[in-house]
């Protein structure tokens, strides 16, 4: 080219030039394909992860309104005892242990380690759909939302512990956690066919019954529940519509 130049030979250092250029551009241009090509394939890998992520949580969810069913269960036991004490010697296992587990709570964890990870790294970038994102923001940011609820459900619970301590006796609370620890409904059938002693039933009936202040609180335990359950189904319902547009997604960059 510089000799090109001394001998003025313009259309030669024009053909350099341009040769330089085109050579430039079709590295560039490579460069970018390397590049896109391995985000494409981090973002298959991060969308499968966010899947994964999803399942667990659908999984942990539907595990605890099973819970949660549950526990709504063993709050209206306990209230229609109230209103015919014998039901509580038809069902005696169940209702002692309704005494203290009809207020337990189950809150799971969503799982969000995709997610924050890619909050974390500005790897959100590498997901082209906006939808995906915007649901990806309102399925963790609605869970998280959701969480400043805990602040008023977890003395409630504790108020209930307090009101119920010393209906059942020393043996009959010994009696359920180490036969059970807590109630599942996987082992309800167990429970409804146990039997404890009439004698000692019909004593903590009379403390359950006695207990005015305990017996009016019980409407507040059963709506925990009930709160409790309608949140997880809403999560729940997000996580379904989540899981199968990922799912959808993951199939459309994959082909």
């Amino acid at each position: 080219m510089a000799q090109a130049i001394r001998r003025q030979d313009w259309f030669t250092v024009f053909v350099e030039i341009l040769v330089v250029i085109v050579g430039l551009m079709l590295a560039f241009q490579l460069d970018r394909w390397w590049e896109q090509r391995g985000d494409r394939a981090q973002e298959a890998q991060y969308v499968a992860r966010l899947i994964v992520d999803v399942q667990a949580d659908i999984e942990s969810l539907e595990y605890a309104l099973e819970l949660q069913s549950l526990r709504l269960d063993l709050a209206t036991l306990l209230m229609d005892v109230v209103a015919d004490p014998e039901l509580a010697m038809r069902r005696p296992v169940e209702f002692l242990g309704a005494i203290v587990q009809s207020s337990y709570l189950y809150t799971p964890v969503l799982t969000a380690h995709t997610f924050e990870d890619l909050r974390s790294t500005g790897n959100m970038r590498l997901l082209r759909d906006p939808d995906i994102k915007n649901l990806l923001y309102d399925y963790y940011g609605y869970e998280a939302d959701q969480r400043q609820f805990e602040a008023i459900w977890f003395p409630q619970e504790l108020h209930h512990f307090k009101l119920a301590a010393g209906i059942n006796s020393l043996e009959q609370e010994r009696f359920i956690q180490d036969t059970w620890v807590f109630f599942r409904p996987d082992i309800m059938q167990e429970v409804r066919t146990a039997d404890v002693d009439e004698d000692d039933l019909r004593a903590t009936l009379d403390r359950f019954l006695s207990r005015q202040e305990f017996v009016d609180w019980l409407p507040q335990t059963r709506n925990m529940q009930q709160l409790q359950i309608r949140r997880n189904e809403s999560i729940l319902e997000k996580a379904r519509s989540l899981q199968g547009r990922l799912t959808e997604y993951l199939a459309s960059i994959q082909t």
